[in-house]
């Protein structure tokens, strides 16, 4: 198979669907990006879908690096798109993971953990379901606001939960009691969407680990207005979306299942030629995105995670191929249309990975940043204090020179001041005080 080795050159093509000959994906994958055929949204829904089946694989283990480390398929999904650019489509993934989801309330067990959620009681959570789950959040700022808190802050165990890395945690217990919980291999299948704005509280800057976990998918086009949103139309309520994600949602509920009953992990793998193939991509890849596009270091761990994330995609679609009704295998190899998909999906990912990265400040920016809102109420005050009534940016910035303020603070100051309307802007660097 003859790969791209141009992959990450910029280019307007990062869509994925366009890509897929018919037939090539799994069944249950064509039917789910069926419901629409808005291309973005198509893209949407397949890794999507993908995201929210991976928490059904708690039998199938992935060797990877050197030395190899045993992961699970679990993946951790980003869709950042302008506002009204049908994200919302997204919904229906839900429904996917709902059947195992009552299933296991029946037995005091729930499958969803909310994003609202404090860093204890998501532990306390994921303890209490073995150590497995899914969160789906539409509004990635559900997170970043939560996290804003020192109680609410688990960010810390995304990036452990990625590798499969221990969680741990002692506190006092109500009588003085010292209550410990221990998670071993804590498996974390992660869907958000949201606007470019909502990127950097969540994530911060390029240096942040919690970046390079994410799989991301970014619309920077406006989606045009769909004018049959008015038709009438007369599809019938067993062939709308809803009817086959539900249908889906069974189909996944029966393979989870079968894989709870097997008393053996089932390793997935490539073939020695695939594998071969994977790695000269990747190889190419690398040496075109740090000497031939100079990409920031940042991007060095998302590149490499991305081969991660690669092999979990893999392992989905390879279970989605099983028959139920065979003896689970030791080893299930990739199929040559799912290593297709892996290839392209491999070139397009790495792309969206290349644009988050340069999307997100620098940890300088973000550092300044958080400095600012940290002494907001003393310094923004101190600034204003010392401007006229009206006054330009100019005079701000080289005020807050004398302050030892960099010029970024100053500009962050001002941006607040106006959100919170202490000040307006009159004109382009020209502002006036509130009274």
């Amino acid at each position: 198979m003859q790969t791209n080795n141009t992959f990450l050159v910029p280019t307007d093509d990062l869509y994925i669907t366009p890509n897929l000959k018919r037939g090539q994906l799994p069944e249950q994958i064509e039917r789910a990006i069926s419901v629409t055929d808005i291309t973005t949204q198509q893209d949407m829904l397949l890794l999507g879908t993908l995201t929210m089946m991976s928490y059904a694989t708690p039998r199938i283990r992935i060797l990877h690096g050197n030395p190899q480390h045993a992961y699970y398929p679990n993946l951790m999904t980003l869709v950042v798109a302008p506002p009204a650019a049908g994200k919302g489509i997204l919904n229906y993934t839900r429904r996917l993971i709902q059947p195992i989801h009552n299933m296991l309330s029946r037995k005091g067990m729930i499958a969803a953990i909310p994003g609202n959620t404090s860093s204890a009681a998501f532990i306390d959570l994921l303890a209490q379901n073995g150590g497995q789950g899914v969160m789906f959040e539409t509004e990635m700022d559900v997170l970043s606001q939560i996290w804003k808190r020192d109680y609410g802050n688990y960010s810390y165990l995304f990036r452990q939960v990625f590798e499969h890395e221990t969680v741990s945690r002692s506190r006092k217990g109500s009588n003085g009691d010292t209550l410990y919980t221990e998670i071993p291999e804590p498996r974390l299948s992660v869907l958000l969407s949201g606007t470019v704005s909502q990127l950097k509280p969540l994530l911060g800057n390029r240096e942040n680990g919690l970046a390079s976990r994410f799989m991301p998918y970014i619309v920077e086009d406006i989606v045009p207005f769909d004018p049959r949103a008015f038709e009438h139309g007369d599809q019938k309520m067993e062939n709308s979306a809803m009817a086959i994600f539900d249908e889906l949602g069974q189909d996944l509920l029966r393979r989870w299942m079968w894989l709870c009953e097997q008393d053996h992990d089932i390793r997935w793998s490539l073939t020695d030629e695939q594998a071969a193939i994977m790695a000269d991509l990747f190889d190419d890849g690398y040496k075109i995105a740090f000497e031939g596009m100079q990409l920031p270091i940042a991007f060095d761990p998302a590149f490499k995670r991305l081969a991660v994330t690669i092999k979990r995609i893999g392992a989905v679609l390879s279970l989605l191929r099983m028959d139920l009704n065979s003896e689970a295998p030791a080893t299930l190899y990739c199929g040559d249309d799912d290593f297709k998909t892996l290839v392209m999906l491999a070139e397009k990912l790495l792309r969206h990975a290349a644009l988050m990265t340069l999307l997100l400040p620098e940890e300088e920016q973000i550092l300044q940043t958080e400095m600012a809102e940290g002494v907001a109420e003393r310094h923004a005050k101190e600034l204003l204090d010392k401007l006229g009534d009206t006054f330009t940016t100019k005079e701000a910035i080289e005020l807050g020179e004398t302050l030892e303020m960099a010029r970024t603070t100053v500009m962050e100051h001002l941006r607040m001041c106006c959100r919170n309307k202490v000040i307006k802007k009159l004109e382009r660097g020209r502002y006036c005080k509130l009274s």
